[in-house]
């Protein structure tokens, strides 16, 4: 959050300071828990130390900004797995290369410059369009910052910024290499082209035995059949074993008045607060509203909307403030409440449309308690079944007399390692499917097996019946196939042969229009054609590749946009646009090409950095946080 907070925070130094500094450190290899590192302390560069508040602050707002884009709760697990431990320290420690040379060379930013700055920032702005010091104090809040912590923050962000600026900041472009860049992406050009589908080649017939036999001995490996396990299984989850007929209708009744706010809707209202700079303003908005004013009224009067004091449609307890809490829900419907003295300073709030709290009856969700009991009351009799079961296989019992004492049921398939079946179609419903397989790939025949945990904290006890190895499967049992794929192939290879033929026929000075013609397809034209522009549905980028690989009347092939075509092409006209630098349109390739110098400078010099002042880390530390967040 605290980037959005930033003024500068879409400009090429927040994209460095932020995002790119990350490359470096990834390869950049650091040692692992060093001695003489404070064991509050992550990693310390040079002088600069990242303390363990720091780190864990960067990087719950990492996955919080992470589970906000998947839209869902990142897990620890699937941060590591994201990388995400690596991208925040490496973006900390880029950081504190340029804190630790910042502080060598003595850079500093005045008081007067952090109060303005901070107030200048639109992310603290209220909705009359001032610094606003509740917004403040909640954006803080949020990010679980003090107001010193933030200052501190803003002022090293300053001088990153300052030393950044100074380092790269003047980078200009070479004229030579803006024209190139400009050139490449705005030369247009102008394709005919025809699409060749398969359907244009006559039916290729059926191969001979000779050449039925030759291209199976050449393709044997695609149709070799896989081993085959077959694997008979039961599973106990707590779904196998539910009873809801056990719970009765008194058990029930007692889970829903223990737990009825969980069937009950909150009241919710349409909420509106306007905020006031001093007291005697707000009292005389109130009396104008005790007078007949309507509140939309006083909030215009005020030099706002109606919809900047909007806070939706809201529970009571997504209000904040308690006193503007408790006069919003003793209000009646459509009415404002008297000057509130709150926290953040004197408020009137107005309440629009008001929707009583529902609850539902008990009959309604009887059934789905039941249930819920039900399956609360197997999964604690999970465990007790479970050493029931591995006694009973102990002793000798089979996976059938198990199933049968335990009203289970023993499963059967025949799978190869990746779940599927003789004909490679997936076997569905395989339970723990990806650890049950690894196991039973890795047992055999006869062997007494561990059982396989499920999601569900439930197990599958299982066994091999029987192992059919990998073999070539003999042309008799796949001989369509083989004939399907020996068409197929044929077809294709006389596509291209026949593009090929086309493409140079149209070389050697056949109009592409005669080509189509004897072919009876058609010839599309694309005008204005760039390397960036989107090319017409039935134009390949393939094709466009090569459209851009030659100069006008260039004719090439490439493969189509779908399986089995063929797109011969030729560049009719081409069309560049001069280079004038200087120029308000080329303002933006200028642009795009400073930051990028200026963004390479400054990589360069935030490596050199890390390899002077050297980094140490302290994995400990490290992974302590990272898995207490």
């Amino acid at each position: 959050m605290l980037e959005t907070m930033r003024r500068y925070a879409s400009g090429w130094v927040a994209q460095i300071l932020i995002g790119i500094l990350i490359v470096s450190f990834a390869i950049w290899g650091i040692a692992g828990a060093l001695s003489g590192i404070n064991t509050n302390t992550v990693a310390q560069v040079g002088g600069t130390e990242i303390s363990t508040i720091d780190f864990d602050r960067a990087y719950r707002g990492q996955i919080d900004n992470l589970s906000q884009q998947m839209g869902q709760q990142i897990t620890p697990d699937q941060a590591k797995a994201f990388g995400l431990p690596n991208q925040v320290l490496a973006r900390l420690v880029a950081q504190a290369a340029l804190d630790d040379q910042a502080s060598t060379l003595a850079l500093g930013v005045s008081q007067d410059t952090l109060v303005k700055e901070i107030a200048d920032d639109p992310a603290f702005k209220g909705p009359g369009g001032a610094f606003d010091r509740a917004v403040f104090v909640q954006r803080l809040r949020q990010r679980g910052m003090t107001e010193d912590d933030y200052v501190m923050e803003r002022e090293a962000s300053e001088k990153r910024r300052q030393l950044a600026a100074s380092l790269s900041g003047g980078a200009t472009v070479p004229a030579a290499l803006a024209a190139a860049l400009h050139n490449y992406q705005t030369e247009a050009r102008t394709i005919r082209y025809i699409v060749i589908p398969s359907s244009a080649i006559p039916d290729v017939g059926q191969p001979n035995a000779d050449e039925l036999t030759a291209y199976y001995n050449d393709h044997k490996a695609d149709w070799r059949a896989p081993e085959l396990r077959d694997i008979a299984y039961v599973k106990m989850d707590a779904v196998d074993i539910v009873d809801p007929a056990a719970i009765t209708d008194a058990d029930a009744q007692k889970a829903y008045d223990a737990d009825k706010a969980r069937f009950t809707t909150p009241e919710t209202r349409q909420v509106y607060q306007l905020t006031f700079t001093d007291e005697s303003t707000a009292r005389a908005a109130e009396a104008s509203l005790k007078g007949g004013a309507t509140f939309e009224s006083i909030v215009e009067g005020s030099g706002r909307k109606l919809a900047d004091t909007d806070l939706g449609v809201v529970t009571k307890d997504k209000l904040i403030e308690p006193k503007v809490a408790d006069a919003a829900f003793a209000a009646p419907a459509n009415s404002s409440t008297d000057v509130i003295i709150g926290s953040f300073g004197p408020v009137i709030v107005h309440v629009g449309d008001v929707m009583p709290e529902q609850v539902k009856p008990f009959d309604a969700v009887k059934d789905e308690i039941k249930a819920d009991l039900a399956l609360s009351a197997a999964k604690s009799d999970l465990s007790v079944l479970r050493d029931a079961i591995e006694d009973a296989k102990a002793g000798g019992a089979t996976l059938d007399e198990i199933a049968t004492k335990n009203k289970l049921k023993v499963a059967k398939i025949a799978v190869d390692a990746s779940g599927n079946d003789a004909e490679g179609k997936p076997v569905a419903d395989i339970p723990a499917k990806d650890a049950l397989l690894k196991a039973a790939f890795e047992s055999d025949v006869g062997i007494d097996n561990a059982a396989v945990t499920t999601a569900d904290n439930g197990s599958v006890w299982y066994q091999i019946n029987s192992i059919n190895p990998a073999h070539d499967r003999p042309l008799d049992e796949v001989r369509q196939k083989v004939i399907d794929a020996w068409r197929a192939a044929t077809t294709e290879d006389r596509l291209l042969a026949k593009a090929k033929e086309v493409s140079d026929q149209v070389a050697k000075g056949q109009t592409l229009d005669e080509a189509a013609a004897a072919l009876s397809l058609t010839v599309e034209t694309d005008s204005g054609q760039t390397r960036g522009s989107k090319p017409p549905a039935d134009f390949s980028s393939d094709a466009l590749k090569a459209a851009f690989a030659g100069p006008k009347g260039h004719v090439a092939t490439a493969a189509g946009v779908k399986d089995g075509e063929q797109i011969v092409l030729k560049v009719d006209d081409v069309t560049e646009t001069p280079y004038v630098a200087g120029n308000a349109e080329q303002a933006p390739v200028e642009k795009q090409l400073a930051e990028a110098i200026q963004n390479d400078l400054l990589q360069q010099y935030v490596n050199e950095l890390q390899n002077t002042l050297g980094a140490t880390i302290n994995q400990s530390t490290l992974q302590r946080v990272i898995g207490a967040s």
